[in-house]
């Protein structure tokens, strides 16, 4: 049964069942099983038509206007790097506080990652110290959507157009947010989404590139796939494509397989999104005046898509100790990118990130958390630590 857990007493030997909340828990849909299972009788296991309708399901249910699937966020992030124009010896101002799928593909584009400190209250990107930190090398500006709580948008685009700069936002947590009325992946010029084992749509491994121009469309197309022109492509007599290939390409393309499993989950994504938004409002209701504990902002102009539940605590390790030893995970989820050796490894000047690092905490949230399971994560939290 989920979220509990069977252990045999040392003392007498009888089999107890004991409660276990996990940090995370992926959702599948029931409905995937049957549509993966017809694509491995139709033979057209890799990329092809399902992966389009999953591209076109994923447009209709988020609003974004152009969606390019392929295997991961890193790749997806990677891809708008280069179309973005970011070359070697380039920089790339981001956030040190995220998953190093964020920040990889500077490196891949032999780029260097430039880390602005953040917000202690929102773990985003602080749009202030970006303007600090732009040099004559800056080609690009990466932000992170910390939880899926979106960015101060409107503040980095202020100094994108200033200084004539592409943004990227890394949405991977972020899938049905909205800033200002606009649904996240519709407002810069590239939005970057994941589909990993534990985001709120899943296709055990996937991403997805959004951009609001048909031209970068077509480029992400060609170049997910090794550079190649798959709609102008023409089958020949001895059973072969005639095609050319005139600009460098990756294999980037996402499988029809992990592409029917995203467009089951899809079908659910608002009941998905739904259950994640009344957990995080009884989190907030229950935590808010609890000595100890500091929420993350809610501003009015944004909503979040939930994936993380993050807040401030003192004396986070006794906090973390406390929950464990009552069945619940807890987890920071991504330790600050600055300190690994691939990026330097040293701590750079982030007043705030230091900051954020020691009191940060993520608690359970996601699809499987039935109201018991929230009202006792609830409970432990509200006897102290």
């Amino acid at each position: 049964m989920l979220n509990t857990c069977s252990s045999v007493s040392k003392k007498d030997g009888k089999v107890r069942t004991e409660k276990k909340i996990v940090m995370f828990y992926p959702y599948i849909s029931a409905k995937a099983s049957k549509e993966v299972e017809k694509i491995i009788k139709s033979r057209w296991i890799g990329q092809g038509q399902v992966v389009a309708e999953f591209e076109e399901k994923f447009k209709e249910v988020t609003g974004v206007p152009f969606a390019v699937a392929v295997n991961n966020v890193s790749s997806a992030i990677r891809l708008a790097l280069a179309l973005s124009g970011v070359n070697p010896g380039d920089e790339v101002i981001t956030s040190a506080q995220t998953c190093t799928a964020t920040n990889h593909p500077i490196l891949e584009q032999y780029a260097t990652p430039v880390f602005a400190d953040i917000q202690y209250l929102s773990g985003n990107i602080n749009p202030k110290d970006i303007e600090k930190r732009i040099t004559e090398k800056t080609k690009a500006i990466l932000c992170t959507h910390w939880g899926g709580y979106p960015c101060d948008l409107e503040e980095i685009h202020t100094t994108a157009k200033k200084h004539n700069l592409p943004i990227i936002e890394d949405a991977s947590d972020a899938m049905g947010a909205r800033y200002k009325g606009k649904p996240v992946g519709s407002i810069s010029p590239f939005t970057c989404f994941s589909f990993q084992a534990i985001q709120q749509i899943t296709t055990a491994e996937g991403g997805m590139l959004c951009t609001l121009e048909e031209e970068i469309f077509d480029a992400a197309q060609r170049r997910r796939w090794y550079g190649i022109d798959r709609i102008q492509r023409k089958p020949n007599v001895v059973g072969y494509f005639d095609f050319d290939v005139w600009e460098t390409g990756y294999g980037y393309h996402m499988t029809n397989i992990a592409a029917a499993i995203g467009l089951a989950n899809l079908e659910e994504f608002e009941s998905i999104k739904n259950k994640r938004q009344k957990i995080a409002k009884k989190y907030r209701e229950a935590l808010c005046k609890l000595d100890g504990i500091t929420l993350f902002e809610e501003k009015s102009d944004r909503s979040s898509a939930h994936q993380l539940f993050t807040i401030h605590v003192r004396d986070r390790e006794k906090f973390c100790q406390a929950l464990r030893s009552r069945g619940i995970e807890t987890s920071i989820v991504h330790k600050r990118n600055d300190v690994y050796t691939v990026f330097g490894g040293l701590r750079n000047d982030l007043p705030h990130l230091d900051h954020f690092t020691k009191t940060n905490i993520s608690i359970p949230l996601h699809n499987q958390l039935s109201d018991e399971n929230v009202d006792y994560v609830i409970e432990i939290i509200k006897k102290g630590w």
